[in-house]
């Protein structure tokens, strides 16, 4: 099976593309239990093109079920699944983006992104975070360690990125940092102080110590 429809079951749907339609099936098997690891299975085969596996990504996080959200959470969070088996896709970055943002508050700092995020999202966002592709993942701690202004989020950004990577070198060199400077218990995330103004350069600067510096703590 090459059609991604297919794991729709858009069976009598007339080839149109409407989830309205396909919500008034018996049966869904993208959100049936034993259809998911042939699913998974289904993004890492070589003999599907890679533009039918956008595609079935792109259907599955632009999912609307007229029914709360509650199935379109689940489609997009089978999505993130999804890109375990699927790295390259394109959506990747995006779609990490989201649960990051669903996550954690720290990363939704644009004034843009301010919602309160019910526990349950939260919860689920959080339990796929560990599923989906976890380079992407790591990679945006990275970026949130290397670029925030609060040293509050550093911190927590680093201690979650030594629990995704254990050794991270920029989660060490960022905490041996923190560990460094004064403590500042307030520090607004809009500060431009000197410890956070150029805390990129200095947690490169860190592990370039680190890296050359013999040390049984080293990674």
């Amino acid at each position: 099976m090459h059609d991604w429809q297919y794991f729709f079951n858009c069976d009598g749907c007339a080839n149109v593309f409407d989830e309205r339609t396909f919500l008034n099936q018996d049966n869904y098997r993208i959100f049936e239990p034993e259809w998911k690891a042939e699913i998974l299975h289904w993004f890492k085969r070589e003999d599907v093109a890679k533009a039918q596996k956008e595609e079935f990504i792109q259907a599955l996080i632009d999912f609307n079920d007229g029914c709360g959200d509650f199935y379109r959470y689940r489609a997009y969070f089978f999505a993130a699944e999804a890109l375990a088996y699927f790295p390259d896709c394109s959506l990747g970055d995006a779609i990490v983006a989201q649960l990051l943002k669903w996550s954690y508050g720290y990363f939704r700092q644009d004034k843009r992104d301010w919602q309160i995020v019910p526990k349950p999202l939260v919860k689920a966002a959080r339990t796929t975070l560990e599923l989906t592709d976890r380079n992407r993942v790591v990679a945006a701690f990275v970026q949130l360690v290397h670029t925030t202004e609060s040293r509050t989020i550093m911190r927590r950004a680093a201690e979650k990125l030594a629990q995704f990577a254990p050794g991270n070198k920029s989660a060490i060199a960022a905490l041996a940092l923190l560990h460094s400077v004064p403590n500042q218990e307030k520090i607004a995330v809009s500060s431009k102080s000197a410890f956070v103004k150029d805390v990129g350069a200095a947690i490169a600067a860190v592990i370039q110590i680190m890296e050359t510096t013999p040390n049984k703590y080293n990674c």
